[in-house]
């Protein structure tokens, strides 16, 4: 079988190793799309991301220096326990079953939260069949797109409201489709990229602004909406710079959901103008948690089955701009490192 291999920030490879062992409630998965996250893994491909420096502690819910002995060694392959930033999108089709695994067959087509890598084993209580009625490479953006729909649980928008998206990678552009879908009347997407912006023009979103092309972001906002600002904004860039601009978009007293994952410590927010002045608050909205208020409501299970409808519902095609072979990994790590300006949904192919 193929894996990936880590041997630094920013080295990859594709290498061959012996298949691992299938335990009994194992289903052997044979690859067939895998995506790309231009997020959690671009992290891990430059070497930026937390998780190989610091970590969570269950208890206090802070973040702590991890000791030396006992942070992640390169090399770190795909298929290594601790390795979950190395893909979970994965498409495949089941080639064998260990032996207490129930409501599956070798032949079934299904998803999981599997690596980049030619051979995957998943527990089959993690897995779920591919519905004959939707396209197998679009359910590489479910992981996503319960990302997106929660954090169109945490916004909690209504009928009427005018709802900026700042960021329109693959998960603005779900979180954009689904908040026309929650009563939204005006739906205004942000991004730097005029590709970007034509393709949540083509899903149904109504206004798209480039900040690169007009002076003042926040101000046409104001403009749109008779100077109220926006009744929510969600920001999904994980861009320190956007999410100030996204504060600057909000009406008084409204919240602005922060999607995106700002990695690193120097990033500044200015919290003395609009911030202060507007009475804005901050949300952040992480996939591991909904608002308090309707947890009871939407578990994960919930959440599960709503993100299984919503893959034959929204427009999906057009958000795969690129099919690279999962030989050619490292150069599709690179393209979307250096080059993301055309890029949305990068399916890594195998066979």
């Amino acid at each position: 079988m193929k894996v990936l291999t880590y041997y630094g920030p920013r080295s990859l490879k594709v290498e061959s190793i012996e298949s691992i062992a299938l335990k009994d409630y194992q289903c052997r998965i044979q690859s067939l799309y895998s995506g790309i996250s231009h997020g959690t893994e671009m992290g891990a491909y430059r070497g930026t991301a937390p998780y190989f420096t610091r970590d969570l502690d269950p208890e206090t819910r802070l973040f702590y220096d991890i000791e030396e002995r006992n942070r992640l060694r390169y090399p770190i392959r795909s298929c290594d326990d601790e390795a979950w930033f190395m893909g979970y999108s994965n498409v495949g089709t089941i080639i064998d079953l260990g032996s207490k695994v129930e409501g599956f067959k070798v032949g079934d087509l299904v998803f999981s939260h599997g690596p980049h890598q030619s051979i995957v084993n998943k527990n089959y209580k993690k897995i779920f069949k591919v519905p004959d009625n939707i396209p197998p490479e679009h359910c590489v953006f479910y992981t996503n797109l319960v990302t997106a729909y929660n954090a169109i649980l945490d916004t909690r928008i209504k009928v009427g409201d005018t709802v900026v998206v700042s960021g329109l990678g693959v998960v603005g552009q779900l979180i954009s489709q689904l908040v026309k879908r929650s009563g939204a009347s005006l739906v205004i997407g942000i991004d730097l990229h005029d590709h970007r912006l034509r393709i949540a023009k083509e899903n149904g979103i109504d206004v798209c602004i480039n900040p690169r092309s007009i002076s003042n972001a926040a101000g046409e906002i104001r403009r749109l909406t008779n100077n109220r600002g926006a009744d929510a904004v969600i920001e999904v860039s994980g861009n320190p710079a956007a999410l100030n601009e996204a504060i600057r978009m909000a009406a008084p007293d409204t919240t602005v959901t922060a999607v995106g994952w700002y990695q690193g410590g120097n990033s500044i927010l200015n919290l003395g103008e609009e911030f202060h002045q507007n009475r804005i608050a901050i949300r952040a909205s992480q996939t591991l948690g909904t608002d308090p208020s309707i947890r009871h409501m939407y578990d994960d299970k919930r959440k599960s089955e709503i993100g299984k409808q919503l893959l034959s519902e929204l427009k999906l095609h057009n958000l795969i701009t690129h099919r690279i072979p999962f030989e050619d990994a490292p150069s599709a790590y690179e393209m979307i490192d250096r080059n993301s300006e055309n890029i949305l949904q990068v399916l890594l192919t195998y066979g």
